[in-house]
């Protein structure tokens, strides 16, 4: 048991970490969206019912998302969109917009995170959908298209 709790902080210390060793804000952010989504994903994958439910493990990660979920949008700084980003302009011309998205999104992790330690599976499907809605909300408005 010891040896699974060491490996668990290991890989959210190496989740939380990388962003930080990548060379540019761009790749800070894409690396913090990217290790967030591995835990999403999976999540999603059990609310369609097309892996089975184990209340323990999903509520492990539903806290693992949770804090995840707001290490990407510390490397949205200004003037960080570079030939690579898929940022649009609009998060720094309208920031007061692009912060209500953010904290949307991070009230609805929370959410998520809280049915999860319940194990109530109706309010976890629930909550799993609001926060693919503030996913697919801040993509369609301050994302731009694959380069």
């Amino acid at each position: 048991m010891k040896q699974r709790l060491y490996a668990l902080a290991w890989l959210m210390l190496g989740a939380v970490a990388a962003p930080v060793l990548a060379a540019t804000p761009t790749e800070a952010r894409v690396t913090a969206f990217k290790t967030m989504l591995r835990t999403f994903e999976p999540m999603g994958l059990v609310v369609r019912e097309q892996e089975p439910y184990r209340k323990d493990a999903f509520a492990k990660q539903a806290a693992t998302l949770k804090t995840l979920a707001a290490e990407p949008f510390k490397y949205f700084p200004a003037g960080s969109a570079d030939a690579k980003s898929r940022a649009k302009p609009e998060i720094w011309s309208q920031a007061p917009r692009f912060a209500e998205a953010r904290t949307r999104f991070l009230t609805a992790v929370d959410g998520l995170n809280a049915a999860a330690q319940t194990g109530d599976r109706a309010a976890i499907r629930k909550a799993y959908g609001e926060v693919a809605q503030g996913c697919k909300s801040c993509h369609d408005a301050f994302r731009g298209p694959e380069k």
